[in-house]
């Protein structure tokens, strides 16, 4: 996740998980005779470009879901009337819409414009509003099977009307609901024209959460797939945390010490995601192969992504 929301404060913020995503790809200082107006037009084309290729994997993961997933199992009857849920066909169209409007209208909107100033309690009230959500989905996912009776080798998803069962259910829904909040990480992007953090990692992650786990939660809303969306909430937890205090301005700052620890806490819950993926390899569970395949490869690529950042962000810069 991208870098802090922050940025209209004079010193550099901190950034971390997905709002760090974006930041080691802008790097390289511009060409020597390359004026203000070729560089934010090379940085526009950049984020253009970005957001064709994360509507082409937006859309190819809607398909992959369509074509596993909705054919293999039934949809939970639970949820038909829940919104968002009838048809994974609205998920991907409101995924699309935030591509492009991040990508393309957002910046088009901006691009006469000074950066909006101002925002730093908007800002400082949406981080706060995440770290509550986010703590309490970490404890209802805990209290709905997590912290107690749920299986780490092998947990089937439990369909019935058992009030434990319809717990993770509604904790899952929500879950799949905060990844439409996350949008407005990268809003504050655009109003603040920092459109270097929107990489395609950043706009790929937000663009391809929504309909990855919509497929999830209509077709598995519980048992052993709930493990990333638990951990996810403690990470987010962590770092909303994090980016509300680097939003309380420069005192605070110095003892922020941990950003980079952020990263490799992405890095360790990709890590044990796919290892509780790749046992159902070697054991018996009655969990669709489809689905853990598709969590386990998701969490690899994250890794390496989150990996290569941590990198170019930290080890080569601490080497300069």
């Amino acid at each position: 996740m991208p870098p802090s929301h922050n940025t209209h404060v004079k010193s550099p913020p901190p950034r971390s998980d997905k709002h760090e995503e974006g930041m080691g790809r802008r790097a390289q200082a511009a060409p020597p005779n390359s004026g203000p107006v070729t560089v934010v037009k090379e940085e526009l084309s950049e984020l253009r470009w970005n957001g064709w290729r994360a509507g082409v994997l937006t859309v190819i993961s809607g398909l992959y879901g369509q074509m596993t997933l909705a054919r293999q199992l039934p949809p939970d009857p639970r949820e038909d009337s829940w919104l968002l849920m009838y048809s994974p066909f609205p998920c991907l169209g409101v995924c699309l819409l935030y591509i492009v409007a991040v990508t393309w209208w957002g910046p088009l909107y901006m691009k006469n414009r000074k950066p909006f100033s101002g925002l730093r309690s908007v800002m400082m009230a949406y981080n706060a509003f995440q770290v509550v959500y986010s703590a309490w989905m970490f404890y209802e996912a805990g209290m709905s099977g997590w912290f107690g009776n749920y299986s780490f080798i092998c947990q089937p998803c439990d369909y019935s009307d058992h009030p434990q069962a319809i717990r993770m259910m509604h904790c899952a829904y929500w879950y799949h609901f905060s990844k439409y909040v996350d949008f407005i990480d990268t809003v504050f992007f655009v109003l603040h024209k920092k459109y270097e953090h929107i990489s395609l990692l950043h706009v790929s992650h937000h663009g391809l959460m929504p309909i990855s786990t919509w497929y999830g939660v209509r077709y598995h809303p519980g048992g052993h797939n709930t493990f990333f969306g638990f951990l996810n909430t403690f990470v987010h937890t962590v770092m909303y945390s994090y980016y509300l205090l680097a939003a309380m301005g420069p005192r605070v700052r110095p003892f922020l010490w941990w950003k980079k620890y952020l990263t490799t806490l992405q890095m360790v819950q990709f890590t044990l995601v796919f290892l509780h993926s790749l046992q159902l390899a070697f054991v018996e569970c009655e969990v669709p192969p489809v689905l853990m395949t598709w969590v386990g490869f998701a969490s690899v690529m994250f890794f390496i992504l989150f990996a290569d950042f941590y990198i170019k962000a930290y080890r080569k810069r601490g080497q300069n």
